[in-house]
């Protein structure tokens, strides 16, 4: 392990922005969630289920941005501003096409998209009107998680956590005003947590275009950098992208296959998963916050050349990470009872309930922490993104759902069960990591070698 006491210092000063980037995101993610609550169980429910496609496009995003960003890093590595530009400019049009696509296959067919998780034409009914609007949101986010993704790649994470707390707030005054009608505007319900939605991401957007063009100083990407780039880095951005992309999709698209196996269940489990998952997200803070350091310390190291050093990194960080992991189990066991405590209008059964769920999470989250910082920080920010697409994305489908299918309609066991089985592939995943890992085969440096 490093022993140094300035990459302690850099990482915890690396990490304190995360960790409130993090928080926000958390707070704006279960905003509208907690605050459709008093509107009862079947609007929370609603509400989580419309949720589902921002879910898997904000991780379809997350995969583009994500692999730009570890070429970023190794580029930074190295200082080369140039090669930064051009890498944002195929970013950014990546997720202008992506976004596009996506808003508008949304906006097209947004009652067979809320059927894939429900069939409950109550929750239908009130999920399609969600849905409808908040579609509007996708591009705003993508346009947003591409800037602050390139800022975070060069060390400059303060920024992102500004933006993201005043984007929070604007959302709580929006929910605050159009769910309730408060103040003489009018009252909309889950529409009117849509509509703020929308507004805290555009409030992002132009953030993010204020200090662009006024204040960010290294990189200076404008206009004319929008059509300026090299397109002998486009194999290699789709390259890395591509496994990233499929790996991030394919994890979401198995999340929502959860969701959607506790739904078939009974419509009243949903209400239950989704405060459970209020629990989960929180503590989910520090892993990503972790996993995040690992990727920029990791691809800078590669991008510098010094690779025991990035060896170095991988077992620090998988020490750390399963400290991170014990303290969100005992995060989560402590956080039971306040987190119901937000749901005063749901009733005593779906709270028993999500106190078992919460239960369950306590006990993975003991593993997340080395899963997620070893596939999503260590591996990917070296450039080993084939490898840990091929980890995640089989150990889920071909161990974690199947099991979960054959507990809940096979087995017929209790949905607390059914719960665990979904994420049981977990065992599996940190045991090929960390045999990847400490084997040190992991170390991908595209910047001397593309094909690598």
């Amino acid at each position: 392990m490093i022993k140094e006491r300035q990459f302690y210092q850099y990482l915890v000063a690396m990490m304190i922005p995360l960790v409130i980037q993090e928080i926000i995101n958390f707070c704006v993610q279960m905003l509208d969630t907690v605050m459709v609550g008093s509107l009862g169980d079947a609007a929370v429910s609603a509400v989580t289920l419309a949720g589902q496609p921002y879910f898997i496009f904000n991780v379809f995003a997350f995969g583009l941005t994500s692999a730009g960003a570890v070429m970023i890093s190794q580029y930074w590595g190295q200082k080369n501003i140039e090669k930064i530009k051009h890498i944002m400019s195929v970013m950014l049009w990546s997720v202008i096409v992506v976004s596009v696509l996506y808003m508008g296959a949304c906006w097209l067919f947004p009652r067979q998209i809320i059927h894939l998780f429900a069939s409950d034409e109550k929750l239908v009914e009130l999920g399609v009107s969600y849905l409808q609007v908040v579609v509007v949101s996708y591009l705003l986010n993508g346009l947003s998680m591409w800037y602050f993704s390139s800022l975070s790649a060069k060390e400059n994470v303060k920024i992102s956590a500004a933006v993201y707390t005043g984007s929070f707030f604007v959302n709580l005054i929006c929910n605050y005003l159009l769910i309730y009608g408060n103040f003489g505007f009018p009252k909309l319900g889950v529409v009117g947590a849509a509509i703020g939605t929308i507004v805290a991401r555009a409030f992002q957007l132009v953030c993010a275009s204020i200090y662009a063009r006024y204040h960010e100083k290294d990189i200076r990407f404008g206009l004319r950098d929008i059509f300026d780039f090299d397109k002998t880095m486009i194999p290699t951005y789709f390259h890395l992208s591509l496994p990233v992309i499929g790996d991030d999709l394919i994890w979401s698209l198995a999340v929502s296959t959860q969701l959607a196996i506790i739904g078939r269940m009974s419509s009243d489990y949903v209400a239950a998963a989704s405060i459970a998952s209020v629990a989960q997200q929180f503590v989910m803070i520090l892993v990503y916050s972790m996993a995040k350091s690992a990727t920029i310390t990791t691809g800078k190291a590669v991008g510098q050349g010094n690779y025991e050093r990035v060896k170095q990194i991988g077992r620090t960080f998988l020490v750390l990470s399963a400290f991170v992991g014990i303290l969100a189990c005992g995060v989560v066991l402590f956080i039971r009872t306040p987190v119901l405590s937000l749901y005063p209008n749901v009733t005593v059964e779906t709270k028993n309930l999500a106190y078992q769920f919460m239960t369950v999470i306590a006990g993975i989250m003991l593993f997340t922490g080395i899963e997620n910082t070893a596939i999503v920080g260590i591996l990917r920010g070296a450039g080993d993104m084939h490898y840990a697409f091929r980890i995640d994305a089989g150990c889920m489908w071909f161990i974690g759902l199947p099991m979960g299918l054959f507990a809940a309609f096979v087995w017929k066991l209790p949905v607390t069960y059914v719960y665990f089985f979904l994420r049981f592939d977990i065992i599996f995943k940190i045991i090929l990591c960390i045999r990847r890992i400490l084997k040190g085969e992991y170390i991908k440096d595209f910047t001397r070698d593309p094909a690598s």
